[in-house]
């Protein structure tokens, strides 16, 4: 609290100041959506014709990689294979070498015989393993890659199915317009040709209302048999006989 002053003998009260008020803070705006554009059923169709068939030549004419199919593990797992079959062959040479050393002719013309025809056997089996491994990685390659080949043609296929319902749709759409715009072609021709009888009623009018007052004249000249040729009254005339019978 602050100290308080005094002035001609009075006592002065400190003003107690107010804060600014501070103004409230403007909520952010979030941002206009962006409008989609407006689909077009015959552009779709057209793009969809011209992926469909660039993607069926691109997988029939494209090259068959099968070398991006193949297991990358395939020469580990030969080369374990070899190793195996290696010590395996080690196995027998030493029995080999033990049955010799039994019989008392290790180091003889016999034991290398037998160790040679091990080791022919085991170095083709080697080969034919490695052989038949290699030939199973590339036989799963090829067939992983004609599967994506077979893939990305139905792929195609089906975009170009759907081209084609889009077309349909399109042709659709345009078949309602021309039958809409048929019917309101239809509707207005009847409402001018409404307009037009209204138009042709109103301006038959004056004749039409002398016809009545002209065939009751007609009728009364025929009942005094003095017609005896026909002339025209002319306007004078019909507007005289009007007045005679009390029109005017």
């Amino acid at each position: 609290m602050g100290a308080q002053g005094t002035k001609g003998g009075g006592t002065v009260q400190p003003v107690i100041g107010t804060a600014p008020a501070t103004p409230p803070a403007t909520p952010a705006q979030a941002p206009a959506p962006t409008p989609n554009p407006a689909f077009n059923v015959n552009q779709a169709a057209a793009t969809g014709l011209q992926g469909a068939m660039a993607g069926t030549q691109q997988a029939m004419a494209g090259p068959l990689n099968v070398g991006a199919y193949m297991n990358p593990y395939t020469q580990e797992v030969i080369d374990r294979t070899q190793n195996d079959i290696e010590r395996q062959r080690l196995m027998a040479i030493n029995n080999v070498g033990a049955q010799a050393e039994r019989a008392n002719a290790f180091g003889g013309s016999r034991q290398a015989l037998v160790e040679g025809t091990t080791n022919a056997e085991y170095g083709r089996m080697a080969g034919d393993m490695a052989a038949q491994q290699r030939m199973a990685g590339y036989n799963t390659a090829m067939a992983n890659a004609m599967a994506d080949r077979t893939g990305r043609l139905g792929a195609a296929s089906q975009l170009g199915s759907l081209a084609n319902q889009a077309f349909n749709t399109g042709q659709t759409i345009n078949q309602n317009l021309m039958q809409q715009g048929l019917l309101q072609q239809s509707l207005q021709q009847a409402l001018l040709d409404s307009a037009a009888n209204d138009m042709s009623n109103y301006a038959n009018a004056p004749m039409n209302s002398l016809s009545a007052p002209l065939a009751a004249l007609g009728a009364a000249n025929m009942n005094q048999g003095t017609t005896s040729k026909t002339e025209n009254p002319g306007i004078l005339g019909t507007l005289g006989a009007l007045k005679y019978i009390g029109m005017f």
